[in-house]
């Protein structure tokens, strides 16, 4: 009845860890698009209503599609100059200036990384397979996704082993972490999804009851 207890409490933790942030994080993207759209809408209604007589209904229909073309249209472009030089820049500027500001510093940070961690656990349908090795030092144990093989004296592998390349995420954002390259007997290769291996690394562990279970 104990260790029954304990696994719902940790469940709930567990699950409280991942509600609270992505929950967080969709109601505020939701209030920004929407302020966004609503912006980008009003401009085009000032201009089309005085010269049509369209009915209301298609009218706002009208706006707000031209509302959200221009946000994506927006995004898009932001995006486009975020990946080039003087992009970064004023990214790096910007986030200098709100890293001052103490509250918005926490706010954006928390934001970036669960939106990073969005599109990184996409990502991870390219990944297959979950290995643990010793890091960072001998004794201790890391997960980490198998991303490939080298053989000795192919490509960057300038050594006489088989090596495999691993990226050890870090905990709670999995979006960052290590590039290692091990020798193939160094590696323990694990018997679960790397849905699982990515939920226990967010959730610092407190999944490992639910992962047993689903066995």
């Amino acid at each position: 009845m104990k260790g029954f207890l304990n696994s719902i409490k940790q469940n709930f933790i567990a699950g409280i860890i991942v509600i609270i942030p992505f929950g967080l994080t969709a109601f505020i993207l939701y209030k920004l698009i929407r302020w966004i759209v609503k912006i980008f809408s009003k401009t085009p209604a000032k201009i089309l209503a005085p010269l049509t007589e369209l009915p209301q209904s298609v009218f706002e229909i009208i706006t707000f599609s031209i509302g959200i073309f221009t946000t994506l249209f927006l995004v898009l472009f932001i995006g486009a100059l975020a990946r080039n030089y003087l992009g970064r820049r004023l990214v790096g500027f910007g986030e200098v200036i709100i890293s001052k500001i103490p509250f918005a510093r926490t706010l954006y940070i928390a934001i970036k990384q669960i939106i990073e961690t969005l599109f990184f656990t996409a990502d991870m349908k390219n990944l297959k397979r979950v290995g643990m090795v010793e890091y960072p030092r001998k004794g201790i144990r890391s997960i980490g996704f198998i991303t490939g093989s080298t053989e000795p004296g192919q490509h960057h592998n300038k050594t006489d082993q088989n090596l495999v390349s691993i990226f050890i995420p870090t905990t709670p954002n999995p979006t960052s972490g290590y590039y290692i390259m091990v020798p193939k007997e160094d590696v323990i290769e694990l018997d679960i999804s790397v849905e699982d291996a990515f939920r226990l690394i967010v959730s610092a562990g407190l999944s490992t009851n639910k992962i047993d279970d689903s066995k």
